[in-house]
């Protein structure tokens, strides 16, 4: 795209894609893509353990992580807020939008399915860990350590894209 050729047009692109996307995820994409962590971590959780899963549940005006599990043989649920876990995915999909406007197809597409593999997984292991949090000591420092790494997960994949496409810097 002939628009896209400066890096400040680049710049503010991303920018405006980013908005977007923010307000996608104020208005439901957020709960969507809950939904779909979710189902990827019962799917591990229903080879793994019968009696634990993850659900969505909305509390009043906000939405929530439910784990239902056994805990000493007893039943147990305990919630988790989306905040820090959810929110850094706006960072990987506005970047894989605008990649689709910068860079050809192939390469778009192929950065897609790797950027959100990548942080699919780390997210349905975040839940797999929160469902032993009271019950694993192991398991409870794996899941502190990546309680505030999400950001991070989402800045080093698009410095990898960066340094993969050279989107911002001369050829």
């Amino acid at each position: 795209m002939s628009l896209l050729t400066s890096t400040r047009n680049k710049i503010i692109t991303l920018i405006l894609i980013t908005i977007i996307v923010f307000f996608g995820w104020q208005n439901g994409i957020e709960v969507f893509y809950a939904r779909v962590v979710t189902f990827g971590s019962n799917v591990v959780l229903s080879t793994i353990k019968n009696d634990t899963s993850v659900e969505v549940e909305k509390v009043e005006t906000t939405y929530q992580f439910k784990v239902r599990t056994l805990i000493d043989n007893r039943k147990a649920s305990y919630p988790q807020a989306f905040g820090g876990i959810l929110q850094p995915f706006v960072i990987v999909l506005s970047w894989q939008l605008f990649l689709f406007l910068v860079l050809n197809r192939k390469s778009a597409l192929k950065s897609l399915l790797v950027n959100f593999g990548i942080f699919y997984l780390f997210q349905v292991i975040f839940l797999i860990l929160l469902t032993a949090y009271h019950s694993s000591e192991f398991q409870k420092f794996l899941y502190l350590l990546l309680m505030d790494s999400f950001y991070i997960i989402a800045l080093v994949l698009v410095i990898k894209d960066n340094m993969l496409y050279p989107v911002f810097r001369k050829r």
